[in-house]
């Protein structure tokens, strides 16, 4: 097949849609990207990158077509807004320069799901079959984690996202949880199929361990790693320092990543008296977390309180599983359930700390050997679930 891949998002920035195309690729299919010029997270354009240069390169033997976009910048929500409709605009002025033929358009769609739109014409250009894969539910998820409580512009992205999701011939969702929601909003069932994340290749690499962050983990270490943003609820983890701290329990978070709740949460830990119990890494190459994550004792998930996000699958909780380590979860709905019943460690609800910090005290005096299961039970729910083989073929079976 030929496949032209529509996706605001690209290398050098880190999503699984990278792993995707080079997966694709590898198993003989033609591959081209039509993608923005990279600015998440930092909200500005890489290194080498600006508005108006490099609107086309090869990554890794695949053609890969830049449009213009506004960066995030503060991404704050007038940023934001301009960031995701530039790329629409953008996104179909540099979709008509380009030249061949695609037999499928495969859209990549977390936040925003607008970007479908381009995908859509895309489809009508190229007369192709279009598939989206949703990774976020609209507009819900835009009005919780942006805090857009405007009926006017809720109303607006609603009427996009049902409109994106009618052009397009086949729906994934990688949540089982989303199809109802989705059907909700009037799209036939046959549409809609299954499809969940993986943990990509560039988190898989098992490198040695880098000897100079052995430091970070003479204690009992729980690690955070991704996008630092209000939805993923970190301030939950000042809540159980501050209960650590009254008991004297000795222990560290390391958290890896960065994002626009960066320096708020480090300004509340301070504020809080309880910087001894953090460790920030900062934003790193995915190829270097696994000396992290090998060190750590327990890798850590969280998520607000939220209807919509009880139904997502954090694409995190999939690397987490790969790696073979216990999980202590604060988060609701699926990941919960996930977490629970494969016995790959404990979770408790959104904003309760009070259980999260048993739970991280209870998995803090279990022993080595306990540790070990919980981990293995992670390792085996993934392969079973969520392997990259796995999907990868039934991606291509959809697709076909």
């Amino acid at each position: 097949m030929r496949v032209l891949v529509v996706t605001q998002y690209y290398s050098p920035e880190n999503f699984l849609i990278n792993d995707v195309v080079k997966s694709l690729k590898s198993r003989g299919h033609y591959v081209e990207v039509l993608t923005a010029i990279p600015n998440y997270p930092e909200g500005k354009f890489y290194k080498g990158y600006n508005f108006f240069n490099k609107h086309t390169e090869i990554i890794e033997g695949v053609k890969i077509n830049r449009s213009r976009i506004i960066p995030r910048m503060g991404a704050n929500k007038i940023s934001l807004s301009l960031n995701y409709l530039s790329f629409i605009f953008f996104g179909i002025i540099r979709l008509f320069f380009l030249k061949g033929m695609f037999d499928r358009i495969f859209i990549f769609a977390p936040s925003p799901i607008t970007v479908g739109l381009v995908g859509s014409i895309a489809a009508k250009k190229f007369k192709a079959k279009s598939i989206l894969w949703v990774q976020d539910l609209w507009p819900e998820s835009v009005e919780v984690a942006g805090k857009i409580n405007n009926p006017l512009i809720l109303k607006f992205i609603s009427f996009l996202t049902k409109l994106t999701y009618n052009y397009c011939d086949l729906i994934l969702v990688q949540s089982k949880y989303f199809i109802e929601h989705i059907v909700n909003q009037k799209i036939p069932i046959n549409k809609i199929k299954y499809l969940p994340n993986y943990s990509s290749d560039s988190y898989l690499k098992k490198n040695n361990i880098q000897e100079n962050i052995k430091n970070y983990f003479n204690e009992f270490t729980i690690t955070f790693a991704g996008n630092i943003g209000a939805a993923q609820n970190l301030e939950i983890l000042i809540k159980v320092a501050q209960k650590l701290k009254k008991k004297s329990e000795i222990l560290k978070f390391v958290i890896i990543g960065s994002g626009r709740n960066l320096n708020n949460l480090k300004n509340k830990i301070k504020n809080n008296n309880v910087e001894n119990y953090f460790h920030f890494v900062g934003r790193i190459d995915p190829e270097f977390i696994s000396s992290y994550f090998k060190l750590s004792d327990v890798l850590f998930i969280s998520l607000i309180k939220s209807k919509i996000f009880s139904l997502t699958i954090p694409s995190k909780l999939q690397t987490y599983l790969s790696y073979g380590k216990p999980i202590i979860g604060s988060i609701d709905g699926v990941s919960n359930e996930i977490i629970n019943s494969s016995n790959s460690g404990y979770a408790s609800n959104a904003d309760d700390s009070e259980k999260l910090y048993k739970n991280i005290i209870k998995m803090k005096n279990l022993n080595k050997s306990e540790l070990i299961n919980m981990g293995k039970n992670a390792s085996i729910y993934y392969k079973q679930n969520f392997s990259k083989d796995l999907i990868i073929s039934r991606l291509i079976e959809l697709i076909k």
